[in-house]
């Protein structure tokens, strides 16, 4: 019984070692291109001009998403206000797009630890890999002042 919890054990750490030294080869390989890529397109997308913001987005999302339900978002999400620093911008993961793009570009999402004019934001943000560049496929703020009020 003994040898078996042995057994058991080495097997969950050497799957939980596989697992975290992928995440990073994955985290590594997009160090160098979509992090600054993050860093020029939130600006961009916090200035809460459509259009602008849609010079960023994927063409897919722009297909589903009608000009003006993009004008009443970026209305909404100014209310956080102005973007002031980004703190810390993480990897979260890499995912075959093959089911929601047109090919097998795969998404990327980060998770950004900001803070605006309103307070801290946590911002998830999903990049289309397009091999060269990325296209912004999905975002979200997360900020108090986005709650509604009681």
């Amino acid at each position: 019984m003994k040898k078996f919890i042995v057994y058991i054990l080495f097997v969950l750490t050497c799957g939980l070692a596989v697992f975290f030294t992928y995440r990073h080869m994955q985290a590594s390989h997009y160090q160098a291109t979509a992090i600054p890529y993050i860093k020029t397109v939130l600006p961009q997308i916090s200035t809460w001009d459509p259009a602008r913001v849609k010079e960023f987005m994927a063409p897919e999302v722009l297909e589903r998403v009608s000009d003006e339900d993009l004008a009443a978002l970026m209305t909404s999400l100014s209310q956080i206000g102005k973007l002031e620093t980004i703190d810390d911008i993480s990897f979260e993961n890499k995912s075959s797009g093959e089911h929601i793009t047109r090919g097998q570009q795969p998404l990327v999402t980060y998770e950004l630890e900001t803070h605006y004019s309103s307070g801290e934001v946590k911002v998830t943000i999903s990049l289309l890999d397009k091999g060269d560049s990325f296209d912004v496929y999905h975002f979200n703020f997360q900020s108090q002042a986005l709650a509604a009020p009681d």
